[in-house]
């Protein structure tokens, strides 16, 4: 975005014109105090390698992790201060932000801005740790620690306006980027600082630090492979509720036509037996594809990353809803259906028809896989961290070798889609919770909802 500087908010154009300003003023103190003595006639090579070397970090920055970038161009900076006398070093790190700044087409007042926080921060690293001809403890305690204050005032300055054109608290801002930025500014302030002192001390080794540009530039580039395989993967799944979403609505009014056709035919051929039993089989294979597709919708809509309809939602209302829609199928299969409140009236804040939809699928697998006699138990009761809903049944129980893909979508058993399940996990997992199966061969199984409190 192009910043138009008498569009900006007074605050920010105050903050473009200032903060040049004070580095301009401070590189003048830096001048006085340090002059423009040069250690050594060689040292003059570097004003043109580290300004060539600030643009090209400007133009090329790397990322440090999959939603930040930051320039190398800090460690040129920092050793322009370093080892270039006070009057020249500060000036040749921020006329090397300015051009990379504009080289890449950055605005006139984010380009001045961005040089006059370079100007800041390296006059003032000059001035606190400036290595001379020859190296002792302190001057090295000093060169650390301007490498420190190098860092944490650019830092500081480059979210100020942030701060003030969002109008977001600059405390988290600075906080915000901090976290993500510190380790790589800090070392980038060590690969400075020991560049400094090699270079007066060792010049052959001083390249030695260096070495760590290709291996930041390694993981650059396997972050952004993983950047472009996260947005492909992104894409496919997008395009997978699209599929799921669309084939759903699309099958479900013809096969609305079968089902109501297929009535027809059952009322027209009553009293012929074989008839009547393809008509029945029909029947059930339609019903079965209608449960089916609801369940497509269902999981679609789970996988959806719009936000929850939260609302407060009675656990013990809920079940009882729950039970009273199978309660017929549970009926028809000779099962018993019954609830059981063990806790005091138990409310979550919760997307009340996801969670309805996993419930329910947990009732309706249990319901299925429960013989003649048996009874299916839906309890609510407070686990440690919140409520927790249980559907307990007294089926053959779940064999070992399905467990590790139990909640996999299409992990089908021979009496259900295999979508149930999944569905039941997506929607928990959106909600903050967690799922869990107690089972034993002969004895049944036993789905718990933990829910946070």
């Amino acid at each position: 975005m192009v910043l138009v500087f008498s569009t900006l908010p007074r605050s920010l154009r105050a903050a473009i014109i200032g903060v040049p300003a004070a580095g301009v003023a401070l590189a003048a103190v830096a001048a006085v105090m340090g002059g423009f003595a040069v250690a050594g006639p060689w040292r003059l090579l570097l004003v043109p390698g580290c300004f060539v070397a600030i643009v090209v970090a400007e133009r090329y920055p790397v990322k440090i992790g999959l939603e930040q970038k930051i320039s190398l161009g800090a460690l040129p900076c920092l050793v322009a201060a370093l080892l270039l006398p006070p009057g020249i070093g500060p000036a040749t790190a921020a006329l090397g932000v300015l051009a990379g700044d504009r080289f890449v087409h950055r605005s006139w007042p984010e380009s001045v801005y961005n040089a006059g926080n370079t100007l800041v921060a390296a006059s003032i690293a000059a001035m606190v740790g400036a290595v001379g001809a020859d190296l002792d403890g302190a001057q090295d305690v000093r060169a650390v620690l301007a490498g420190v204050v190098y860092v944490t005032l650019n830092l500081g300055l480059g979210v100020l306006p942030a701060a003030l054109h969002s109008g977001r608290p600059y405390p988290a801002l600075l906080r915000q980027a901090a976290s993500a930025t510190w380790p790589a500014l800090l070392t980038l302030a060590a690969c400075a600082v020991t560049f400094a002192a090699l270079w007066v001390e060792a010049p052959a080794a001083a390249p030695l630090p260096l070495v760590v540009l290709p291996m930041i530039y390694r993981m650059n580039r396997a972050i952004e492979a993983q950047t472009r395989a996260n947005e492909q993967l992104a894409g496919v799944l997008t395009a997978q509720r699209r599929f799921l979403t669309d084939v759903s609505h699309q099958v479900a009014t013809p096969l609305a036509t079968i089902m109501t056709n297929l009535s027809i035919l059952r009322r027209a051929n009553r009293g012929q037996p074989a008839t009547a039993e393809a008509v029945d089989d029909s029947v059930a294979e339609a019903e079965r594809m209608r449960r089916m597709l609801a369940r497509l919708r269902a999981l679609a809509h789970a996988d959806e990353d719009v936000p929850l309809r939260r609302e407060l939602v009675d656990l013990a209302e809920l079940t009882a809803d729950v039970v009273k829609a199978y309660a017929a199928p549970a009926a028809t299969s000779g099962v018993g259906l019954v609830t059981d409140i063990v806790a005091a009236p138990a409310r979550v804040s919760a997307d009340k028809d996801l969670l309805r939809e996993a419930v329910a699928n947990l009732v309706d697998n249990a319901v299925r896989v429960s013989p003649p006699g048996t009874r299916v138990t839906l309890s609510v009761d407070r686990g440690s961290a919140g409520p927790v809903i249980a559907v307990a049944d007294e089926g053959p129980g779940i064999e070992d070798e399905r467990l590790p893909r139990l909640f996999e979508r299409f992990q089908r058993s021979d009496s259900g889609s295999g979508l149930g399940l999944a569905i039941a996990r997506r929607v928990v997992e959106r909600h903050g919770g967690t799922i869990r199966v107690k089972t034993a061969r002969g004895a049944g199984s036993t789905f718990t909802i933990e829910l946070p409190g």
